[in-house]
């Protein structure tokens, strides 16, 4: 099977993680903890939706706090990677690892046409196809 007839929704995670932009760091990682997972998705509310803005990773909170005693209560915007990457569900698997490859990053948020989260797809989701 070639990644080129591999459809994106058929090998993302639709168990997406996300916490608002006004939580605290300890929180994002109270919450990858307890999920056994390497990032949240960071989204602002707009009405009933929620529209992604960021990521964060575990890398992230890494290199923030390596560079510099950072304060857990730091807002969010200080470690989050931004603008997020997202792709589009019914894009193929090689679509999504050469928009991966280009922005040197191991995840990436799933939309739908209207932007609405529906998925994260990461390397180890591609590989295992």
């Amino acid at each position: 099977m070639s990644l080129d007839s591999v459809l994106v929704s058929a090998i993302m995670s639709k168990d997406v993680k996300t916490e608002v932009e006004e939580q605290d760091i300890g929180a994002i990682c109270r919450l990858m903890d307890v999920n056994d997972i390497g990032s949240v998705v960071m989204v602002k509310r707009q009405d009933k939706e929620q529209i992604p803005v960021g990521i964060i990773t575990e890398r992230d909170i890494v290199r923030t706090l390596g560079r510099k005693a950072g304060d857990l209560k730091e807002p969010l915007t200080t470690f989050m990677s931004k603008p997020i990457i997202t792709i589009q569900s019914n894009s193929s698997a090689r679509e999504a690892m050469q928009l991966m490859n280009s922005n040197h990053i191991r995840r990436i948020v799933v939309v739908d046409p209207s932007g609405k989260i529906v998925g994260i797809l990461t390397e180890k989701d591609i590989f295992r196809e």
